[in-house]
């Protein structure tokens, strides 16, 4: 009797074992695996991007995002297009814009299937230079040699088109962060453009900035006024003196701040842009611990609050339907001809 009843019990044990495994395999046959375009592996920024795949990855909702090192948000759009991948980070909202309607930088070649999915923060494309090299303004750089980015990226193509409106005649040497940086503590550039917190330098520069001090320097009103009246879609912010902590003395000056995040296509099945949005913004705690320069920004509604009205591009399905759940108003504006909910 005793044997009987250990050999029932080693039966439940066996047949619970087996439909556990069964299960887990189910559930890994049913995962979807995404590609996620993200920026440099030097860039801070890049721990915002794996932050945001763990947080995804870890959220049990079906998802395994492989994250792809790229140049960024320009290259990320193309690759976006190619097919390369499913959604991509580090990607600002006059550049979609761009894309979207086939001007600028994709002048002639329009994508209407580019899709937002949340954004990240607001920052400042910064112009930083040696410190003992005196200069103040963007006009200043004239004749010097300056890395305006990485290759591939929006602030730096930005950088050249300012150059060219301005008629500046800055020596332009485009160049990854690493590589950027190695040229300034050489001597061989007077300065770089590195996206940054509105209030402090980007976390690569932090040890430069210890043995080699830098500054930040930006536009003047009239030169931002001038880029405007042919960009009008790039936005300025004006950053008073001791903005920047560890830079107290630089400013007055305007800067290019754009709205940055997460783009993804129209293909992309509804549920599964639906999943992407509720993990990041439920695993939000998560991801502000690797890159606290997102902490006070909400990813859904201030995607439709900071837009202005003729800069966006359409939210993708999956952003609506989970910003009408939480109850986020979604203007006319954003909403996608393929959305199909009320």
């Amino acid at each position: 009797m005793k044997n009987k009843r250990i050999r029932s019990m080693l039966f439940v044990v066996l047949v619970t074992l087996f439909l556990v495994i069964l299960s887990s395999l189910a559930l890994a046959q049913q995962k979807i695996n995404l590609n996620m375009g993200s920026t440099t592996s030097t860039s801070a920024i890049y721990a915002w991007c794996v932050a945001t795949a763990n947080a995804i990855n870890k959220a049990n909702v079906g998802l395994n995002v492989t994250v792809i090192e790229s140049g960024a948000a320009l290259d990320n759009l193309r690759k976006l297009k190619a097919g390369a991948f499913d959604f991509a980070l580090s990607i600002d909202i006059p550049s979609a814009m761009q894309m979207y309607h086939g001007i600028d930088a994709f002048k002639g070649q329009p994508w209407k299937d580019v899709r937002a999915l949340f954004i990240r923060n607001v920052t400042a494309d910064r112009l930083y230079v040696r410190k003992d090299s005196g200069l103040k303004t963007f006009a200043e750089l004239s004749g010097k040699r300056f890395s305006p980015g990485i290759p591939g990226s929006s602030s730096a193509a930005n950088i050249v088109k300012f150059n060219d409106i301005l008629q500046t005649k800055i020596d332009l040497m485009p160049a990854a962060l690493g590589d950027a940086i190695d040229a300034l503590k050489t001597g061989r550039i007077v300065g770089l453009q590195k996206t940054s917190p509105l209030n402090a330098i980007d976390s690569s520069l932090i040890e430069v900035n210890l043995t080699m001090p830098i500054t930040a320097i930006g536009y003047s009103k009239e030169d931002a006024e001038r880029v405007v009246k042919v960009v009008p879609y790039i936005p300025f912010i004006q950053t008073s003196k001791g903005t920047i902590s560890q830079l107290p003395d630089a400013g007055p000056m305007y800067e290019t701040a754009p709205i940055v995040g997460a783009m993804t296509h129209m293909n992309l099945p509804e549920d599964v842009g639906y999943r992407i949005v509720k993990a990041y913004v439920e695993g939000l705690a998560e991801v502000a611990a690797a890159y606290p320069a997102i902490k006070g920004w909400d990813p859904i509604a201030d995607l439709f609050k900071y837009v202005p009205e003729g800069g966006e591009v359409p939210a993708h399905a999956g952003v609506v339907r989970y910003a009408k759940e939480k109850g986020i108003q979604v203007p006319k504006r954003f909403i996608p001809p393929e959305y199909k909910g009320n």
